[in-house]
């Protein structure tokens, strides 16, 4: 099964199998969907009695993929691999520093974050050794 996330009228169907007492096993069979998804979805968006709300299930839902996600690089490694950029260091060899430092970061990423500072109008990516993507266009 490929990964999909509940649609609202999965939710109330899981609210109804449960009030029929299926199992959680059964309820994904019902759905083709993944047991663990059941229980993932159970876990996540039962109130302190154990009561299913489908309604509140689904809105819940809705707020968490407002949230932005956590950032995973501080700010202290960002502002190291953009002094190592200006000292035209590859990102590679920025990688390998880095992790052996303690604060690993991998060499896609410090692309990524040049791609991104182009795009905003920077210019890390003159201190890159070779030209990148045509996406680039500078």
């Amino acid at each position: 099964m490929s990964y999909r996330q509940l649609t609202e009228g999965q939710r109330y169907q899981i609210s109804t199998f449960l009030s029929q007492e299926f199992s959680q096993r059964e309820i994904a069979k019902k759905l083709n969907i993944a047991p663990s998804t059941v229980h993932r979805e159970l876990r996540r968006n039962n109130d302190k009695t154990g009561v299913y709300d489908p309604e509140m299930a689904h809105q819940r839902t809705l707020s968490r993929r407002l949230k932005p996600k956590p950032r995973r690089v501080c700010e202290n490694t960002q502002n190291a691999v953009e002094l190592m950029l200006e000292l035209d260091w590859s990102p590679e060899q920025i990688s390998a520093i880095c992790t052996r430092i303690g604060f690993p970061v991998s060499h896609e990423w410090i692309y990524n974050y040049v791609l991104a500072d182009f795009n905003d109008g920077g210019s890390l990516f003159t201190h890159l050794r070779h030209r990148l993507k045509p996406e680039f266009n500078y």
